[in-house]
């Protein structure tokens, strides 16, 4: 019997991996897209973590992520309030 893990309870699943990394970074208007269904996804907190931890680049519980830091060039286009709820998102127990 195969492990269940993590991202089989991604919103994510069975999406093309790339518009995570370099489709992300190349095309703005997909941004906010990615951005909302990560918003949504019920394992954001355990992806942003895994993200972090293994200096990971690409999008990462809804935030774009160089070497496991937050990116400021890819994550510009959020607002205060975007910024305020994907934080409080990741951070809430």
């Amino acid at each position: 019997m195969q492990q269940h893990l993590w991202k089989d309870d991604a919103a994510c699943l069975g999406l093309e991996v790339n518009i995570f990394f370099d489709k992300y970074e190349e095309d703005e208007s997909l941004r906010p897209a990615i951005d909302l269904l990560c918003s949504e996804c019920p394992v954001r907190k355990i992806c942003f973590a895994i993200g972090i931890s293994d200096k990971s680049w690409g999008v990462w519980g809804g935030v774009y992520l160089e070497n496991g830091d937050i990116s400021r060039e890819f994550n510009k286009h959020k607002t205060k309030d975007q910024w305020g709820k994907t934080w409080a998102s990741l951070t809430m127990e």
